[in-house]
């Protein structure tokens, strides 16, 4: 990834590089078998430690029922130096190629919003694969060598950050519109799926003032419902059309359909969000209303994490997110990719400190779960503020930026 500014550091997806040779591989694998004998025993039992530790056992997990708990699929996020991700990565690509290889596990490094020391390590595969991608990690950097090199899970919780049933693409005929990397872009908040998965649009972006029009005119064809036409049956995932809310009809993908009861998970493609709702009620959408590009874009909040204990956000949670963030406009910057190459981003206010807004989030969590349990026990005592405090300090900071950008706006 580009670098977002001129004090950041770098954020990458790293994928396996084709271009690596087949003699750097034997090379590579020559080295590994070496360091393999000399290997540390405290290391290896530190690493079987985490990889069987609470945290990891009582993640949200996807795999099958029938499947072993060696064969879940989870998401393992550990810190890892800066100075040393080179050396992880290998010239080319050639040692994460090498590890893909070995374990079919997907390495993604991304940048911490927190640390500028230190870069985040995800590996995302099965668990019984994602152990022998540690080890072959632990190979590479053996203890006695480098002891800064740790493979501690963060957040003392693996989170994995889940998003709708189906990951269905959009056609590649029509436009979506995506984030660009290491440049700040103003946006707005348009729906809150959870505390740290968002939709947020460009206002900034010259087809964003097109919106509006093209909202309105679907309205007013779409009124009369009984003269467009349903969607034909059978109903595929990956199909676009038109769904109706109470605001209006809006373009949606399909991204799940049940035929038993005739109902169809969809994703609004300009405003975000998700909803279930009777396929009957969806309409072909004309071809000229694909005139402009798709405005909503997914994303993750970079190290927004449920609080302590918890292994999902609460509702009381996500609503006081959306209460605070929900309608708002601020600057983001991409800081990495999840690995279905859904952006993470920081958010910083538009105007005036530039603070990330994801640390304010994480605290109305923490304080949020703080309640909770001081209201089921009230012999708890917690010196922090309380959670409706801080969501209206963060709502008059909001409001103070939106006083500036619309003088700003009268006075130009």
């Amino acid at each position: 990834m580009k670098n977002q500014n001129s004090s950041s550091k770098s954020s990458a997806i790293i994928k396996p590089s084709s271009s690596a040779s087949i003699k750097q591989k034997t090379k590579m694998t020559d080295k590994e078998n070496k360091q393999q004998q000399q290997q540390s025993p405290q290391q290896q039992q530190s690493f079987e430690e985490d990889i069987n530790s609470p945290s990891i056992s009582n993640l949200p997990i996807e795999s099958n029922e029938k499947e072993t708990k060696e064969h879940e699929i989870i998401i393992y996020e550990f810190h890892f130096p800066i100075d040393l991700c080179g050396r992880l990565i290998g010239r080319q690509g050639v040692h994460v190629d090498y590890i893909r290889q070995m374990t079919q596990v997907d390495l993604v490094v991304r940048d911490d919003a927190v640390s500028y020391e230190k870069q985040v390590v995800a590996l995302h595969g099965r668990r019984v694969d994602i152990e022998r991608a540690i080890e072959l990690i632990a190979k590479r950097f053996p203890p006695e060598r480098y002891p800064q090199v740790a493979f501690k899970p963060i957040n003392k919780k693996i989170i994995l950050r889940q998003r709708a049933p189906e990951c269905i693409p959009i056609p590649s005929a029509v436009a979506q519109l995506s984030l660009p990397d290491g440049i700040p872009t103003e946006v707005l908040v348009t729906s809150v799926v959870s505390c740290n998965h968002i939709f947020v649009q460009q206002i900034l972006h010259p087809s964003y003032p097109e919106l509006t029009r093209l909202d309105n005119s679907m309205s007013v064809f779409y009124h009369h419902t009984e003269m467009t036409p349903v969607l034909p049956r059978p109903i595929q995932p990956g199909v676009i059309c038109a769904a109706p809310t109470q605001a209006g009809w809006f373009r949606a993908l399909i991204t799940v359909y049940n035929s038993n009861d005739d109902m169809a998970m969809i994703k609004f493609l300009d405003y975000g969000g998700y909803l279930y709702i009777p396929a009957s009620s969806l309409r072909v959408l004309r071809q000229d209303f694909m005139i402009i590009p798709f405005q909503a874009v997914e994303v993750y909040l970079d190290n927004v994490v449920p609080a302590d204990n918890q292994e999902d956000f609460t509702p009381e949670s996500i609503e006081s997110v959306k209460t605070t963030i929900l309608g708002s406009c601020f600057k983001a910057i991409v800081t990495g990719y999840h690995y279905d190459n859904t952006p993470f981003i920081q958010l910083t206010k538009r105007y005036g400190n530039s603070r990330p807004v994801n640390g304010d989030i994480q605290k109305i969590i923490n304080s949020q779960q703080q309640q909770i349990l001081m209201s089921n026990d009230p012999t708890i005592t917690v010196n922090t503020p309380t959670t409706s405090l801080l969501t209206n300090q963060f709502e008059q900071s909001v409001s103070d930026v939106s006083t500036m950008s619309s003088n700003s706006n009268s006075n130009s």
